[in-house]
């Protein structure tokens, strides 16, 4: 796995940079985005729901890519 700083937006409209985990190709190649495993937003681990979206259970936001 490795570690790609992308921009997020929560549902008003504010963007954020942060971190996002993303599993490796078996060639050891870095994947796409497709492969995302969570983003890491102020030290929480967030993994997305089945459409993309990235739910903080510490602040309530909800965070999509962008």
């Amino acid at each position: 796995m490795f570690k790609k700083e992308i921009t997020v937006k929560d549902q008003f409209g504010e963007q954020y940079a942060v971190e996002a985990a993303i599993e490796k190709h078996r060639n050891g190649q870095e994947s796409s985005l497709s492969h995302l495993k969570y983003i890491t937003i102020d030290g929480e681990d967030i993994r997305p729901g089945f459409d993309m979206c990235f739910q903080s259970l510490l602040s309530g936001k909800i965070f999509k890519l962008i």
